[in-house]
C-alpha cells in the first residue's frame, strides 16, 4: 500500500499548504488531482486516492483555502473568496504537478464545490489539463431542485450569506453545514445559487463564456435520492459545458454499482466508482 507523501507549497500570497501525494503501484494511466467538497479535509479521500493507486493512477490530494492543511482560518479579518482558491490553492498545486508530470495525463477529480471550481478553473485554460471527473458535483443554482425543494435552497443559500456578512465568516461547524468558512467563498457560493451563473467577486474572467468555451472530457457521476446534488442540479453544472464531451452516470438506488451511496459517503467505498473511472479513462484516452 503506498505511503502518502507530503509535499510543501507556498502561494504567491504568502498562505501554505501540504499536499499529500500517493504512487501507483503499478503502470502509467495518469495522474488525479483530488478537491474535497466545501468544509471537507482533504485527508477524507485517502481511501479514494489509495483506490486510484491501486489501478495504476498517482493521486494528489489538495486541500481548498481554509480547510485542512492550509495555513489560513476564516475569521473577520481573514477573508477570501473562489478566485484566490483559483488563483492560489489550484494554480500553485496543478502547476506544481504538472511539472512532476509534464506529459501524463492529467485528470483534476472533484467532489461537490471542488468539482464545480475545478470547472472554473479548467476553463481559464492556464495548464494542461486532460480531463474533468465529478462525483456528486452540481451547480447550487436554486431551480435545479424539484419543486418546493428549490425555494428551501434558495431561502437557506441567502441565510447563510447573510449570516456570513454578519459574523465576518460562516461558523459552518456550529450550524451543521459546511466548515468554517470566508465570507467571500459564501458571497459567491450564493450569488451562483441565486443567479445560476458563475460571476466571481473581483474576478473579471467570463466564466459562463469560458466555461462553454471548454474542450475536455468530462465525466460526471451522480447519485440518486443525492439531496444536495440532485440530477437536475448537476445537469445545469453540465449543459454550461456546451463544447466538451460529457459523461453523466446517474446511479440509480438499484444500480449494483451504487453501494448504498450519500453525498459523501461514496469516497470512504471508492472501489466501484474508481473502477467506473478507471474504464471511463480508457475509453477516452
Amino acid at each position: 500500500m503506498p505511503e502518502a507523501i507530503p509535499i510543501n507549497l507556498v502561494h504567491s500570497d504568502g498562505s501554505s499548504t501540504v499536499i499529500h501525494q500517493f504512487n501507483a503501484t503499478h503502470g502509467a494511466k495518469g495522474v488525479c488531482v483530488l478537491f474535497p467538497a466545501m468544509g471537507v479535509n482533504a485527508s477524507y479521500y485517502e481511501d479514494l486516492a489509495l483506490q486510484l493507486a491501486a489501478v495504476g493512477f498517482t493521486a494528489f490530494t489538495v486541500d481548498l483555502r481554509g480547510n485542512g492543511h492550509s495555513s489560513l482560518r476564516p475569521n473577520r479579518k481573514v477573508n477570501f473568496g473562489y478566485k484566490d482558491v483559483l488563483d492560489f490553492d489550484y494554480a500553485t498545486s496543478i502547476q506544481y504537478i504538472r511539472k512532476l508530470y509534464p506529459t501524463e495525463k492529467l485528470f483534476l477529480f472533484g467532489h461537490s464545490l471542488g468539482g464545480q471550481l475545478s470547472c472554473l478553473f479548467a476553463s481559464r485554460q492556464s495548464v494542461k489539463i486532460d480531463g474533468l471527473i465529478l462525483s456528486a458535483t452540481c451547480s447550487v443554482y436554486y431551480k435545479g431542485w424539484p419543486g418546493f425543494s428549490a425555494y428551501r435552497i434558495l431561502a437557506a443559500t441567502q441565510f447563510i450569506n447573510m449570516t456570513a456578512k454578519i459574523t465576518g465568516y460562516f461558523p459552518g461547524k456550529k450550524l451543521g453545514f459546511g466548515g468554517t468558512e470566508a465570507r467571500g467563498i459564501m458571497s459567491d457560493w450564493s450569488r451562483q445559487a441565486r443567479t445560476g451563473c458563475y460571476k466571481i467577486s473581483n474576478d473579471s474572467n467570463n466564466y459562463e463564456k469560458s466555461l462553454a468555451e471548454l474542450t475536455l472530457p468530462v465525466l460526471a457521476i451522480s447519485f440518486q435520492g443525492d439531496k444536495l446534488a440532485p440530477e437536475g442540479a448537476v445537469d445545469h453544472l453540465l449543459d454550461k459545458l456546451k463544447a466538451s464531451k460529457i459523461e453523466h452516470l446517474h446511479l440509480k438506488k438499484n444500480d449494483p454499482r451504487n453501494d448504498g451511496f450519500s453525498h459523501f459517503s461514496w469516497a470512504k467505498k471508492p472501489k466501484n466508482i474508481v473502477a467506473i473511472v478507471d474504464d471511463w479513462v480508457e475509453r477516452i484516452l
